[in-house]
């Protein structure tokens, strides 16, 4: 019998050999589990409560705090920066209203599954339950339990020795399977204690989300060969896999037509010979006609959720003639709204990869996709649908939302990253601009926050040094989150907003005459015209204002040489309706193109 040691069996690269612990502060520890995730930059605006962890960050000349003129900016920039890179994020607030300040935000990477770490100050522990002033703990206003049903993780630290486990578990949770965001509420006396810490690498606590069942993945690979007219509608979740060159790849060998939801707008490429455009609110005849006509017999649905504003409210034409497909890295969501036929679960890049290989290996074998597509007229190419657009109003005389966004997609740069807020102007955006490849199309539709287009670009040109940044905001966004381009213009980030300025809500607007048989909501209309480019200059920042058509490319070329953050106020029509479809009341029709 063998009785070496353990030590002797296990080869020495496989060997986990625990690192000695050693005396940390609770705040030292945390910062280096931030710097293992790669974190470098953190959100927010210090505050009482939570001091000795910007005090920390700030001594730190590895680190840098970018602090917001608002928490919940704060927050929408770390989203930004999480969102557009799949990487950890991180906000902070302090405690009571800074840490209730961060909600809204939180919602919306909870909705659009973004990995977000937000930290809230707290009382000391020695004055937990007596009322302390800006307590938020059960005893009082529960700050814990606000953020457990919009994060994957809520949880008070309540001492220093468990203040790694916490975070571990809150790091874990944000990366296992649908990424979203956790929260960890801190007394204010916890950071400074001191604590031994035997240090965990990042890849000793986090799972591996990808996995996925071969047998269904064959059975769905089966059934897109022998599909005629396979139809795939991608979702967010084929951008949050980084699964984009892997979805072409799978399209072009059957081939297949391709269709986004609105939020994954671009993710295939929109001027693509087999793009569809998007499919549900504001989207596109073509992809209207095909999906919901009787050709299509496999449906292939790609990370997801199939909800209202993507189902055009879960209309039953969608259901093909053979198969449904739906592949989702969450389980709950497979099968949710409508019957599959083969349900995927995982990582929409893993699985994509499997089944080029699938289809690789058939066709070695002698069996070829039976797709018609090419046999056959396809319907307007992506790039003719905004061409045609564009010509039919070349000759207008006045400037309206379609034909600045017409001439703003032909003259956007490649690399591009466009962020879309919410409101009548995200309706024109979804449905008049061409996103191509390499562009990068971004909307918060999941929680649909007002301000946050108007905020997370900050964090998103501070990942991605060097790609022009692009917000598309409505004046009613502006005014919630617009006091953000100060921080902008401290940090020398340069970002380009482009303010549609049409002097109200303009959604809430035209939905009202809608629903009322004519007569709009006064309440919806500003009292008072704003001056977006004025407001801009008063912050310092470079301001142009386009007003009639052609004026947008060079405008556009001189924000752009700029460098650092510029606003474009683009004055519009009031009177000219965004693309709400038919069922203005839920926002999920689609319009003639």
């Amino acid at each position: 019998m063998n009785s070496a040691p353990r030590s002797h069996i296990i080869p020495k690269h496989l060997q986990l050999v625990p690192k000695p612990a050693t005396q940390s502060r609770a705040v030292d520890v945390f910062i280096r589990y931030l710097k293992a995730e790669g974190v470098r930059t953190v959100f927010g605006i210090p505050g009482g409560l939570i001091f000795p962890f910007f005090e920390a960050l700030d001594a730190d000349e590895e680190m840098r705090v970018v602090m917001s003129k608002h928490e919940e900016g704060a927050a929408f920039m770390a989203d930004g920066y999480a969102r557009t890179t799949g990487k950890l994020a991180v906000c902070a607030g302090t405690g009571g209203p800074g840490s209730t300040n961060l909600l809204t935000a939180a919602a919306c990477s909870f909705a659009d599954g973004v990995p977000l770490l937000v930290v809230t100050g707290q009382v000391a522990s020695h004055s937990l339950g007596k009322g302390a002033a800006q307590e938020t703990t059960r005893e009082d206003i529960d700050i814990v339990e606000m953020f457990r049903p919009i994060t994957k993780y809520s949880a008070m630290v309540t001492s220093a020795s468990s203040f790694a486990q916490h975070l571990r578990r809150a790091l874990r949770l944000a990366f296992s399977g649908r990424p979203g965001p956790v929260h960890l509420n801190v007394p204010v006396d916890v950071w400074e204690k001191e604590v031994s810490e035997e240090w965990f690498d990042p890849k000793t606590y986090r799972p591996d989300s990808r996995l996925f069942d071969r047998e269904a993945v064959q059975r769905a690979g089966d059934a897109l060969l022998a599909a005629k007219n396979p139809v795939f509608l991608v979702g967010s979740g084929v951008r949050i896999a980084n699964a984009e060159h892997h979805l072409k790849a799978l399209a072009d060998m059957l081939p297949a037509r391709v269709a986004t939801t609105p939020r994954a707008k671009g993710v295939y490429a929109e001027d693509d010979a087999y793009s569809l455009g998007v499919f549900g609110v504001a989207g596109h005849r073509d992809a209207r006609d095909v999906i919901l006509g009787d050709d299509v017999d496999v449906l292939f649905a790609i990370g997801t959720s199939l909800g209202e504003t993507s189902t055009l409210n879960w209309n039953p034409k969608m259901m093909p003639s053979k198969t449904f497909i739906q592949l989702d890295i969450d389980p709950v969501r497979i099968g949710r709204n409508f019957p599959v036929d083969v349900g995927l679960v995982g990582d929409a890049q893993s699985i994509l990869v499997e089944l080029v290989y699938h289809l690789h290996r058939k066709i070695r074998d002698g069996l070829f996709p039976e797709s018609t597509w090419e046999k056959h007229a396809l319907p307007v190419r992506g790039h003719d649908r905004y061409d045609e657009a564009k010509r039919r109003v070349s000759d207008a005389p006045d400037l309206t939302p379609e034909r600045w966004r017409w001439e703003l997609s032909e003259v956007m740069p490649g690399g591009a990253i466009v962020f879309s807020d919410i409101g009548g102007h995200m309706l024109f955006n979804i449905h008049h601009l061409c996103i191509r490849e390499q562009q990068q199309f971004v909307i918060n539709l999941g929680f649909g926050s007002m301000g946050h287009g108007t905020a997370a670009p900050i964090g998103a040109a501070l990942a991605h040094p060097g790609r022009p940044v692009f917000a598309l905001v409505g004046d009613g966004c502006f005014t919630m989150n617009g006091m953000e381009i100060l921080t902008a213009a401290e940090h020398d980030i340069p970002v380009v907003w482009i303010v549609e300025n049409n002097n109200g809500h303009g959604i809430t607007h035209h939905c009202s005459k809608i629903l009322t048989g004519g007569k709009p909501m006064r309440a919806a209309s500003y009292k008072r015209s704003l001056d977006i480019a004025k407001m801009a200059d008063a912050m310092g920042v470079r301001s142009f204002v386009v007003d009639r058509p052609g004026m947008m490319a060079r405008v556009l070329g001189e924000a752009l040489h700029h460098g650092g953050p510029v606003v474009i106020e683009v004055r519009v029509d009031p009177n000219v309706a965004p693309p709400m479809g038919a069922r203005a009341k839920s926002l999920a029709g689609f319009i003639e193109n």
